[in-house]
């Protein structure tokens, strides 16, 4: 997400809410050749929707998934255990 990028992740409840919620790439079976496939040949045939997935991506790491924003989950939840 950070390279601007397209994501193809692992349809695993967290990873799809994840991409889901940014918009910022696909969830496919990872156990499913065909449709790592399908979702390959998908960025690749529609750029314009996949370059949009790529800058969701980056922004939703800028905005929620670095470290000065999970550095106040992690110590709130180091003080919850001490």
């Amino acid at each position: 997400m950070a390279a601007g990028i397209p994501v193809i992740a692992s349809n695993f409840p967290l990873w799809r809410k994840i991409v889901k919620d940014n918009q910022c790439g696909l969830c496919v079976d990872p156990l499913d050749p065909k449709a790592i496939a399908d979702a390959i040949d998908f960025l690749v045939k529609n750029p314009k929707e996949a370059r949009k997935m790529g800058e969701n991506g980056q922004k939703a790491i800028k905005k929620y998934y670095n470290w000065s924003t999970e550095e106040k989950k992690l110590i709130s939840l180091y003080r919850s255990l001490v």
